[in-house]
């Protein structure tokens, strides 16, 4: 990950920012002290964007812009004994990212002592770094697990025979691929699905309720497992889990289920995120299960020495780089939905490379730049992670009192989620990454 620190000084000489403000805080700026704190405080934060491939493009706030992907040539091999080579061709798939800016401001009040107006001003900057990059990893968490997470649902309430049904996510049943195009479910484009194992499809998806229109009418049971053929493949603990819903207390992560993560991204050729391995983001919940695993105790039997169990950190293990995240999503009863889960349900995922994509907007200084005042406030460009140019903005006090100092972060993009439905004769539409469910205890 690239640690320089980018600035951007937009003609301060005609709006000579720093006089306006404090000797101390002026320090900070031509020292870099403030840029190196608001960087320090951003740059923990962001462990799901660390794993994202860059794109970078330019548009409007709003716009949504068709990206590409490649699929691949069928296998061929049947001899061509002495005739021509036939010709082949491959297909394209698409996804879509949409253009818009996320940022907060902090408004440090100057009406302290010389004494503390620095630190004050400093632990601003630190508290507005550490909302930057929680913001912007979790806007990169919730496209991932959009992705991957869905296609796999269940039925939330029982009733007489109809052709809707209430379900906990519609996440993966609003869009099906059509000649590698994302296409709206419909009448006329709809999507196969299998409800408790039964063919049906999905005509239609009421995002707001959580509701899906079905092709063909059926009486509804409450925990039926609802699975889209498009389905990225999942692992779940437990022997016959189909869904969340299923999950009960004693489903624990085992070893086993990251073995099968692995051997899925494998078998459909998926690179490895880091050197030769694959990276797992997992909160200390489904760590310490691990840690209780008899399959992963036996592999470390006679080495209690080992820097695994001395740090209780699994570090690189088994083809996986092991990332310890707390902000890995879980389901409990109080997530929208899922009020009728009998267990607090976490999701560790395992990745290879090209699973998310940043679509950052290309070149912000410049757009600063020319929105014609860009020489009012002092901006730095501070670039934490690939696709992540953070803009920190200090305007100078506007009030009447001229004692209130605004600090600002802007990052202007989106994050994708691209598919690979057509790659290796799978049916899944999210191939780059697996995620796992078990239960808190």
């Amino acid at each position: 990950m690239s640690t320089t620190v980018k600035r951007s000084w937009f003609r301060l000489d005609r709006h000579d920012v720093r006089s306006t403000l404090p000797a101390s805080i002026r320090a900070m700026m031509q020292d870099g002290t403030l840029d190196g704190m608001f960087r320090e405080s951003l740059a923990p934060e962001l462990l799901f964007p660390q794993i994202a491939d860059v794109e970078p493009w330019q548009g409007a706030k709003g716009d949504t812009k068709i990206m590409t992907r490649n699929g691949l040539m069928t296998p061929d091999p049947t001899p061509t004994t002495g005739s021509d080579a036939s010709a082949g061709s491959y297909s394209i798939e698409q996804w879509t990212v949409t253009m818009d800016q996320y940022g907060k401001s902090i408004d440090t009040d100057l009406l302290v002592s010389k004494m503390t107006q620095a630190s004050k001003y400093l632990n601003d900057v630190g508290r507005l770094g550490i909302h930057a990059g929680q913001t912007i990893n979790l806007l990169a968490r919730n496209k991932l697990y959009a992705g991957y997470a869905g296609g796999r649902t269940y039925c939330r309430t029982a009733g007489t025979s109809d052709s809707t049904i209430e379900v906990a996510s519609t996440d993966g049943f609003t869009h099906v691929l059509v000649n590698g195009v994302p296409t709206a479910v419909s009448a006329t484009t709809p999507l196969n699905i299998t409800i408790e194992g039964v063919a049906n499809t999905v005509t239609g998806v009421d995002t707001g309720t959580g509701t899906l229109t079905l092709g063909t009418a059926r009486v509804d049971v409450a925990g039926d497992a609802v699975v889209s053929s498009q389905a990225p493949y999942s692992v779940r603990a437990g022997s016959s889990n189909d869904t969340a819903f299923d999950l009960a207390a004693g489903d624990l992560a085992t070893f086993a289920d990251f073995r099968a993560a692995v051997a899925r991204l494998r078998r459909m050729h998926v690179p490895p995120a880091e050197g030769s391995n694959y990276v797992t983001h997992i909160d200390s919940v489904t760590e310490s299960q691990l840690f209780e695993d008899t399959e992963f105790q036996n592999l470390y039997r006679g080495r209690a020495d080992s820097p695994t169990y001395r740090d209780l950190a699994i570090g690189v293990f088994g083809g996986i780089v092991w990332v310890r995240n707390e902000v890995v999503p879980y389901l409990t009863t109080s997530t929208t939905g899922y009020e009728d889960l009998s267990t607090t349900v976490h999701r560790p995922i395992v990745m290879g490379s090209g699973a998310l994509i940043a679509a950052p907007f290309d070149n912000p200084a410049d757009l600063l730049r020319e929105t014609g005042v860009a020489d009012v406030p002092e901006i730095s460009m501070i670039n934490v992670s690939p696709g992540v140019d953070v803009a920190r903005i200090v305007r100078p006090p506007q009030d009447r009192y001229q004692q209130n100092v605004s600090t600002t972060w802007s990052w202007v993009g989106d994050y994708g989620v691209p598919s690979d439905s057509l790659a290796n004769g799978d049916s899944a539409l999210f191939k780059r990454a697996v995620v796992l469910e078990h239960s808190a205890n």
